[in-house]
């Protein structure tokens, strides 16, 4: 965490540019009183900013240096992406701060301060401009089917933030929607799993087969809803968001609508290409580790993966990004499908043959040597890394630490960069690391990255990866 000066020495405008990172302004009596970048919001950069704040509010000058016998109250405004301000929000609630405003940035995004007016000016990146005579972007077409009138309009008002999409329709009964869609075409739709007349996936099933349309599954996020979110993305859905009120839509909007940007160019996986047959009967060598980090789309490349897989295998450790009420189910469903074990690790779980850990949704996993040399899983709760928790990176890192070269580390389908510094740790360790194709990705975002830095050393179609990790685990 580092901090821009106090506010009232800034004499001049001043521009900062951000990324990935979240800021805390402090305010008293409608001034600003100076500003926090905060990198991460482990425990003790909370403990630093609350060290800060204890500071401020012991100040007893006004912001220009006039003594104050009221120095008033403290109050902050936070901007970063949902992770940040989730965290945040809980933090002034134990420090007893008032929140003035919370800005959600999932977008890099760009902070002014106006020395004139003593104003902090936040924005997003403009889209680019479109040139005299050129065609204009097309707006991306977009369908809401939900049985509940308030998420249609919550959906829609969401929508209608971005100047780049169109609500074509927002439809409550499943019998609507094909004939609306043969009519009117749209892009992107958006798909409530529990309605009356069919439920979502049943509709999405008999949709793809005849007009396959990226779709995002809306989804309460509860255990019920498991089974039926991974039959739907093993059904051609693109991703899953949770379902919003009206009260969500300061945290929820820009994922929701990076969601439906993303799906507009992806492919939907319709006509999957069958793997080659799992050699039930082949040896894999037990003395190594297999590393696997995915997100969107990954639900279902773990799943065809594992497929390939023979009965007997060398440990596994898989980090998929997902919510804490998803991962048990995630893994049950591969368990119920496998040869092998696949459970939900928990603290202190042994790494072993013929077992796979799925990282629980919501913690960070890592690997740890145990006083008798074995190797095991350590959960904690760590902060973010890569915006993600569980986090690819914290897995792999963690495997760099035990300075051992029997590592197979993969990255499949998914969007951002969240396991690529691993994988290029892992490779530079002298470890086998894997990519999926392009071709293959339902988003080629942490594949690509972790190619363009040079940490993968096989790029693999999906179908084709269990033979590549039989090639690497017979050779050596």
């Amino acid at each position: 965490m580092r901090q821009i000066q106090p506010v009232w020495q800034l004499d001049q405008n001043h521009h900062w540019k951000f990324r990935s990172h979240g800021v805390v302004i402090l305010f008293r009596k409608d001034q600003p009183l100076c500003c926090f970048i905060m990198e991460s919001w482990n425990r003790s950069d909370l403990e630093a900013l609350t060290a800060q704040l204890t500071e401020a509010k012991g100040h007893d000058t006004d912001p220009n240096g006039a003594a104050s016998g009221d120095a008033g109250t403290i109050e902050a405004k936070l901007v970063g992406h949902s992770d940040f301000i989730s965290a945040l929000l809980k933090w002034c609630k134990r420090s007893e701060l008032k929140v003035r405003k919370a800005i959600v940035r999932d977008v890099p995004f760009e902070m002014i301060y106006l020395a004139g007016t003593k104003e902090f000016k936040v924005t997003i990146k403009e889209e680019p401009k479109v040139a005299p005579g050129a065609t204009p972007r097309k707006k991306i077409k977009v369908l809401i089917v939900d049985d509940s009138s308030t998420i249609r309009k919550v959906l829609a008002s969401i929508c209608e933030q971005d100047p780049t999409i169109e609500v074509l329709g927002a439809l409550e009964r499943p019998s609507l929607v094909e004939p609306f869609i043969e009519k009117n075409r749209p892009d992107v739709m958006t798909l409530d799993i529990h309605m009356p007349e069919m439920d979502g996936v049943t509709l999405l099933k008999k949709i793809q087969s005849k007009h396959p349309i990226p779709t995002v599954m809306i989804s309460s996020l509860t255990r019920e809803d498991g089974p039926y979110v991974f039959d739907a993305l093993a059904n051609g859905a693109f991703d899953y968001i949770q379902k919003p009120s009206f009260q969500d839509i300061p945290i929820l909007a820009p994922t929701i609508l990076e969601r439906i940007h993303l799906a507009s160019t992806s492919k939907v996986q319709r006509a999957k290409a069958e793997p080659v047959a799992r050699p039930t009967s082949e040896k894999w060598r037990q003395d190594h580790m297999i590393l696997i980090g995915s997100s969107t789309g990954g639900t279902d490349a773990v799943a065809r993966l594992f497929r390939q897989f023979p009965d007997q295998i060398p440990p596994v450790l898989v980090v998929q990004h997902i919510p804490p009420v998803f991962s048990k189910a995630f893994a049950d469903r591969l368990n119920s499908s496998s040869n092998f074990l696949v459970k939900e690790a928990e603290d202190g779980d042994l790494v072993e043959p013929n077992k796979v850990l799925i990282a629980p949704g919501g913690k960070q996993m890592g690997l740890a040597e145990t006083s008798g040399g074995k190797v095991c899983v350590h959960i904690t709760d760590d902060a973010p890394v890569n915006r993600h928790k569980p986090s690819v990176d914290y897995l792999f890192f963690s495997a760099v630490k035990l300075q051992s070269t029997k590592v197979v580390g993969i990255i499949l389908t998914g969007m951002g960069a969240d396991g690529a510094r691993g994988l290029k740790a892992l490779r530079d360790l002298g470890c086998h690391t894997i990519g999926q194709d392009e071709a293959s990705c339902v988003v080629y975002g942490m594949p690509k990255s972790a190619a363009e830095m040079g940490a993968v050393e096989i790029v693999s179609p999906l179908e084709e990866m269990g033979q590549r990790i039989s090639r690497i685990l017979k050779t050596l």
